[in-house]
């Protein structure tokens, strides 16, 4: 264990300014020099500087762990003889950039041409520190602490709690930079909050666990007290439970189940999967695929969201994209190389899972909205029937058909109350029909992630039980 004493002692501060705008007018001088010296048509330098601390206690709040993590990486791609190369470092000392550049030079000669250019110089309508919570400078380790110490708390709300394991904080500051040959020079700071914790409960011979977390960029906005209460009450209704009989039923998703089947369809917004073929929206710009009252946005700009970004991962703007408006496929999501292939416009889309990977596209925070929000609680639309609080296998889902047959777990209500626990359940269907029979959705909008959705009423979806 780690004592309080050593965490109280420890010095944790984020100095995220390392890479000032003089080294980077020097690092986009070095560039542009070797642009010339090594003839190539194009450049792009992405620099990514992050900080991380992740303290995680024990169910008596003795610290377990504490970890400090430092991270400061470059990649360049570059363009020449029509072909793009691609290469990085972890090391950002001045002398690492010329290999770098090299390296992506040598990895170009074994690629295929093709038609490319990088992004051109745009204004960003939001502001570069508009996701950074200032605040992270002056939090203390107490404070850090005390967030744990409520979120253990507030799970043991109940004798049949028997364990909280691994309540987790952390916390992470990023400045990412962009350079390029077209006149690109950017950066900006966001921060990363987080909380999680998992929840045994046991009654009888039966014990249920389960998990759930927040995330936010601001550490005010995270909420400990009901975060524990929320995943201790969820453990509590699962305990044990009955099979359903197999039939159809209206169904009720919570957030966190609705935000996995929301996180499927968005990927199938992306450029590249509709370009070979492999999203289930293919052939479907402009055609109305879900109700009228049912719209999807990509939205960087949300302010609580953890996908939130002022410039994409090459550079562009990055901007509001209504990709379902009135349940009808408006856009979909490019980065610069399939824009050009595809004959369109960048949509800011540009996405780095990792710097030693060159970008891909991606979504930022995605939101469902609808335009008939039910302000009464759905538990009492559906009145009777099952809630769907955790499904398994989402990675199964046919992201061509959208076809899916998932394990589920959750419990009834009656007349709109608690009445028993579910257990093995399958539920199964289509991605397309899923979202056709939303009737309503709630007015109860929760952040997963980069995942905002309300709780979906489902009409006569398919579950698998007792006889199934």
């Amino acid at each position: 264990m780690i004592s309080k004493k050593l965490v109280n002692s420890l010095k944790i501060s984020h100095h995220i300014n390392r890479m000032d705008n003089d080294k980077l007018d020097r690092i986009a001088g070095e560039l542009s020099h070797f642009a010339k010296e090594y003839s190539v048509e194009g450049y792009e330098a992405y620099i990514s500087e992050t900080e991380k601390l992740s303290i995680s206690v024990d169910d008596d709040k003795l610290i377990e762990k504490l970890h400090v993590d430092e991270e400061y990486a470059i990649a360049v791609r570059i363009l020449k003889n029509q072909r793009l190369g691609f290469s990085f470092s972890f090391n950002l000392a001045d002398n690492v950039l010329e290999e770098v550049f090299r390296r992506a030079i040598d990895s170009s000669s074994v690629l295929e041409k093709q038609v490319f250019s990088f992004v051109e110089s745009q204004s960003d309508k939001t502001a570069p520190d508009s996701f950074y919570d200032k605040s992270i400078e002056a939090i203390s380790n107490g404070q850090r602490l005390d967030i744990l110490n409520v979120l253990v708390d507030a799970a043991h709300r109940d004798k049949r709690i028997v364990l909280v394991e691994k309540p987790s904080y952390e916390e992470a500051v990023s400045s990412i930079s962009i350079i390029n040959s077209s006149g690109v020079l950017k950066r900006y700071r966001a921060s990363r909050f987080g909380i999680s914790l998992s929840v045994l409960a046991k009654q009888g011979d039966q014990s249920q666990m389960t998990w759930d977390f927040q995330g936010a960029n601001a550490f005010a906005a995270l909420d400990a007290q009901k975060l524990g209460k929320n995943c201790a009450e969820l453990a509590l209704k699962t305990i044990g439970g009955d099979r359903l009989s197999t039939g159809f039923y209206d169904t009720l998703f919570t957030p966190l189940v609705a935000s996995q089947f929301l996180s499927v369809v968005a990927h199938s917004f992306a450029a590249d999967a509709v370009y070979k073929k492999t999203s289930l929206l293919a052939d479907k710009l402009h055609q109305q695929i879900f109700p009228d009252h049912i719209n999807i946005i990509d939205d960087p700009s949300l302010k609580e969201g953890l996908g939130s970004v002022p410039f994409d991962a090459e550079g562009s703007p990055a901007a509001v994209k209504p990709l379902i408006h009135k349940g009808i496929v408006n856009t979909f999501l490019y980065d610069k190389h399939y824009a050009m292939l595809m004959n369109s416009q960048t949509t800011g889309s540009a996405v780095r899972q990792t710097v030693t990977q060159p970008p891909s596209i991606g979504v930022t925070n995605i939101v469902l909205d609808t335009d008939k929000p039910c302000e009464k609680d759905l538990k009492e639309v559906l009145s009777d029937g099952p809630v769907i609080t955790e499904v398994m296998g989402m990675h199964t889902v046919n992201p061509v058909t959208g076809e899916f047959s998932l394990g589920a777990r959750g419990y009834t209500i009656k007349s709109g109350n608690f009445y028993a626990p579910l257990k093995d359940i399958t539920i199964a269907g289509n991605l397309f029909s899923l979202f056709n029979s939303i009737q309503p959705a709630g007015s109860d909008r929760v952040l997963y992630g980069h995942i905002l959705t309300p709780s979906l009423l489902i009409k006569q979806l398919k579950v698998a039980g007792a006889g199934g």
